[in-house]
């Protein structure tokens, strides 16, 4: 990221405490602190964070690799939605308010998106490749694929090793961008990809995060207070009678979770 400050989501913001039922810094010298925290758990409870630590609900580019199981469908099901396509003005801007050295809630690393789809807007699709692979063995008519042999890309793999990774023309894509889903063109000769490898843009302007989200936030914040800001899971102590104790769950509780439930990663194959 350059010159960036590592990206820490912040969901609420010191000037919204009051309107979200939060303390000033003065009543709780932690509070921003305690926010970033809540705003990182989000992220972890909706499955934002990829495996290499980067992501959030703030507008993150994600890559996957995908198999294309579906037979004479080449359609493939994204994990993380909705699909947005993220300009480089807009990319420009979160970075203005990003400079080396002030915190970072705005700028993830997000790659602006460039290229227009079919219908002339901008896709929030970034790049994707496919490449072509061998069919099941019972929806085969020949083998290894009816069209291997005219298929100079696919006829490569008869002599060892994976098949090449070929360009897909993000112009000629289409997607369902809350559903994740998108359309994906067939290749050369009209053959269907095997896989593909594919990158978009989801999430939220950070300066316009839904309102379900800051109170989420806010509640986790609170929850965490009311817990000793997280340090510890015992909320009662009591040797009457015997030593009894009463711990606590987590600080998302089911009524939270509902209102994060649109924003999950879903895996479908």
């Amino acid at each position: 990221m350059g010159g960036f400050a590592p990206f820490a989501p912040m969901y609420v913001l010191p000037a919204e405490l009051q309107q979200y039922g939060l303390p000033n810094d003065t009543q709780q010298p932690d509070i921003l602190s305690l926010i970033q925290m809540a705003s990182l758990i989000i992220d972890e409870w909706c499955g934002r964070i990829d495996s290499d630590n980067t992501g959030s609900l703030v507008y993150s580019t994600y890559t996957a690799r995908i198999l294309l199981q579906t037979r004479n469908r080449n359609l493939i099901q994204l994990p993380i939605r909705p699909i947005v396509g993220v300009s480089q003005d807009t990319v420009a801007a979160l970075q203005a308010l990003a400079p080396s050295g002030s915190p970072n809630w705005t700028y993830t690393g997000v790659i602006a998106n460039t290229l227009n789809n079919f219908t002339g807007q901008l896709s929030g699709l970034v790049a994707a490749s496919g490449r072509y692979g061998y069919t099941r063995q019972d929806m085969s008519v020949a083998y290894p694929d009816l069209q291997a042999l005219i298929n100079p890309l696919n006829l490569v793999t008869m002599f060892g090793g994976p098949a090449p990774w070929v360009a897909i023309d993000i112009s000629q894509t289409d997607y369902d961008s809350r559903s994740g889903e998108v359309w994906i063109p067939a290749g050369l000769q009209l053959q269907r990809y095997g896989e593909i490898l594919i990158s978009w843009n989801s999430g939220f302007d950070p300066r316009q995060i839904p309102p379900q989200v800051k109170h989420v936030c806010a509640s986790v914040v609170k929850n965490a207070m009311a817990k000793g800001d997280a340090t510890t899971a015992m909320t009662s102590f009591s040797m009457r009678g015997g030593p009894n104790y009463s711990l606590y769950g987590q600080l998302i509780d089911p009524t939270l979770d509902a209102l994060l439930t649109p924003l999950k990663q879903v895996r479908a194959y």
